[in-house]
C-alpha cells in the first residue's frame, strides 16, 4: 500500500508541474460523465487509474484511497472533496 500512495503522489507531482492542469478537468476525467450520478464512485477511481494513469493496482487499494477522500461517506467523491 505504501508504494501504491508513492506511486499517486508522484502522479500528483507530474500533474501539478504541468502548466494546463486543473481540477475542473481532473473531476471530469474521473467521473466518466455518468448520468444522474451525484459524483464519483470507486469504479470510476479504478478505471481512471488504470487505464488513464496507467497505474497498477487493484480495488482493495482503490477502496482505502476511496474511504479516506470520501469524507462525508456518502460513497462519492464530490468535487469539493477532490
Amino acid at each position: 500500500m505504501c508504494s501504491m500512495e508513492g506511486a499517486l503522489e508522484k502522479k500528483r507531482r507530474e500533474l501539478a508541474l504541468c502548466a494546463d492542469f486543473n481540477l475542473c478537468d481532473t473531476y471530469k476525467m474521473f467521473l466518466q460523465l455518468h448520468v444522474n450520478k451525484p459524483g464519483i464512485d470507486s469504479d470510476d477511481v479504478y478505471y481512471t487509474l488504470r487505464t488513464n494513469l496507467e497505474i497498477d493496482i487493484t480495488i482493495d487499494e482503490v477502496f482505502i484511497i476511496f474511504y479516506k477522500i470520501d469524507k462525508d461517506s456518502d460513497g462519492f467523491w464530490s468535487y469539493e472533496e477532490l
